[in-house]
Formats: C-alpha cells, sequence, structure tokens
C-alpha cells in the first residue's frame, strides 16, 4: 500500500512538473509573437473549400495585413484556413498554432509557429488568456467548448470582456434560439449576457469589431 501511494504521489508530480513546464514554454513562444493577437476557433474536420473556411482565410489575411497576429488550434479545417489566410501575407511569424498531440491531427502547412502539447486545458489556457478578440467559426463539440469556457470565464470576471465574433447567422440560429426560448426563459441567463457575442455573416463587420478594440487596448498601453 505504502508503494502504491508512493508511485500515485511521484506520477501525480511528475504530470504537474510536465504541464507547468509546457505551459512556461507555450509562453515563451507567445512573446515571439507580435501583439495584438485574436484566437481563431473553429471545426478541424472544415473542408478547404467550404465557404467558412474560405470565410477563415478571408480573415487571416485582413487580420495580419493590418499587424493583428492569429492564433489557432493549428491542426486542419478553419485552424489552417485561418493560418492560410494569415502567412499569405507574407509576414513572419503572425501566425501561431498551439497543437495537442492525443487528437493526431498535426500541424497544419501554413502555421507558421507550432508547439504540441500534451494537455487540453494547457492549450485552452495559452489561446484564451492573451488575445484581444476571439473568433468563433462552424464547429462540433471542441468548438463548443472553447466558446462556452471564454463566455465563463469572462462572465466570472476572469477574463476582461473583450469582442467575442461568432461567424455564422444560419449555423448559430438554433444556438440563439436555445439561448432565447430556454436558458434566458428559465433564468438561467440574462440579457447582459446574451451581450457578450456578436453574431454575423460579414467578415468585413468582424474586422471592424477586433480592430476598434485593438485601438482601444493600444490607447491604454496595454499591447
Amino acid at each position: 500500500m505504502f508503494f502504491k501511494r508512493l508511485r500515485l504521489l511521484f506520477l501525480g508530480y511528475w504530470s504537474f512538473l510536465r504541464v507547468n513546464w509546457q505551459i512556461l514554454y507555450g509562453l515563451w513562444r507567445l512573446t515571439g509573437i507580435p501583439r495584438p493577437m485574436v484566437t481563431i476557433f473553429g471545426g478541424s474536420r472544415m473542408p478547404q473549400e467550404d465557404p467558412y473556411a474560405k470565410q477563415a482565410h478571408q480573415l487571416g489575411h485582413k487580420l495580419v495585413t493590418h499587424d493583428i497576429s492569429v492564433l489557432t488550434g493549428g491542426g486542419p479545417g478553419i485552424m489552417e484556413a485561418a493560418s492560410c489566410g494569415a502567412v499569405a501575407v507574407g509576414k513572419k511569424s503572425m501566425s501561431l498554432g498551439i497543437g495537442v498531440t492525443e487528437l493526431g491531427e498535426g500541424r497544419n502547412p501554413c502555421v507558421q509557429e507550432y508547439i504540441a502539447l500534451d494537455y487540453f486545458f494547457a492549450r485552452k489556457w495559452l489561446l484564451t488568456r492573451y488575445s484581444i478578440a476571439f473568433v468563433v467559426f462552424p464547429g462540433g463539440f471542441g468548438t463548443l467548448d472553447e466558446l462556452g469556457e471564454i463566455l465563463t470565464l469572462i462572465h466570472t470576471n476572469k477574463l476582461p470582456r473583450v469582442p467575442i465574433v461568432l461567424i455564422g447567422n444560419e449555423y448559430w440560429y438554433l444556438f440563439m434560439q436555445w439561448l432565447n426560448n430556454e436558458a434566458l426563459k428559465h433564468g438561467l441567463i440574462t440579457y447582459d449576457d446574451l451581450t457578450l457575442f456578436t453574431v454575423t455573416d460579414d467578415i468585413d463587420y468582424a474586422f471592424t469589431i477586433i480592430h476598434e478594440a485593438c485601438k482601444k487596448t493600444k490607447g491604454n498601453k496595454k499591447v
């Protein structure tokens, strides 16, 4: 029993050291990415010819053109589209991907800087702590998890209130219906909670929201 407990203690301590080392390494890599930066989330299974992927490409290109770095999960789908749009501008170190080894997705061909972590929560922490805004394209469970965490962190004052833009009126329609007709009706969220994010199909409008936030941040000398 003693040796079993000792082994569990050692494994726990080793995991603690490993995850902290990976977070520190990720922070070090983030310091090499120019600020301000925006995180783009979205489904890894989205084909590049899909209209949403083309919009992600357009947004990634537009952000880097205006000296705003792009953070993604570094994998395929929406992440690849955003990375390819960013790298097409031709500026160095403006696109960083943070992957998770267990997903087996690997690095997309366009991301300029890439790191792979062992822990999902470490990746989410790095993708959320230093971004001036978040853009969420259509995706599955992982994308919903990322969106939910950001909203929760802002709702509980663990993150400052920053722009969150959901791309795809049609895709997010039923989500908005559930929020308005169920969650709000039962008092589980407030009207103010519904103002935490914007839903749109217009990439230029999404960029305007982000760009305005960047200008305000620079005015406050935070970047």
